[in-house]
């Protein structure tokens, strides 16, 4: 499996490629200043992974264009630090959003946001250190659908994402929105996580 920083740098040349807008929105990386700064905002410790993510880019800028122009994967923008704290500071108190619905399992509330889409749904690092579920992504939604953990790790998120563009499952379309077949996303998802019940559903 290739590195976070090998597979976001596949994504980039594939969007470069295709046209997409996302480069040109790109913030320079982080310095190890600011990724303390959030750290201690927020009273986290960021994994190695999470700290490689935001050595390599500090989220993208919101400008005025739609979300399927500027999400990293569709409608989905990569929050920069300063927005990640911001983000979790007012999401993280809404309990009823992380907890799953068939289980009432909640993970704990070391998390940190690093994908949303200005509704209310998020992709979180779980920081909770010592857990079984320590460094897995897991995903809060405001659509009919119960929370869950949807990678393994960082990792494998941006593996499976950088699969999807060279594969053609993420695209754009005629209006240079960025889709992704919606179908065949779930089966590389559950292939790359085969041990997370989340996909079981899809």
């Amino acid at each position: 499996m290739k590195s976070i920083t090998e597979n976001f740098t596949i994504i980039i040349e594939k969007q470069k490629k295709i046209g997409y807008y996302f480069p040109e929105i790109l913030h320079p990386p982080a310095t190890i200043q600011q990724i303390v700064e959030a750290e201690e905002m927020l009273g986290l410790k960021f994994s190695g992974e999470l700290v490689e993510l935001y050595s390599f880019a500090n989220g993208t800028s919101r400008d005025d264009n739609p979300l399927g122009i500027i999400g990293l994967i569709p409608i989905f923008m990569f929050a920069s630090l300063e927005e990640a704290v911001q983000h979790y500071r007012i999401n993280i108190q809404f309990e009823e959003s992380f907890v799953e619905w068939d289980t009432n399992y909640k993970p704990e509330n070391k998390l940190f946001p690093i994908l949303q889409n200005g509704s209310g749904d998020f992709y979180w690092v779980d920081l909770n250190l010592g857990t079984e579920n320590y460094g897995k992504i897991y995903f809060t939604n405001t659509l009919p659908h119960s929370p869950g953990y949807t990678f393994n790790s960082l990792t494998a998120m941006f593996e499976t994402i950088a699969e999807c563009y060279n594969s053609n499952v993420i695209f754009l379309d005629e209006e240079n929105y960025l889709e992704d077949d919606g179908t065949k996303w779930a089966e590389v998802c559950k292939k790359n996580n085969p041990n997370l019940k989340y996909w079981d559903d899809y």
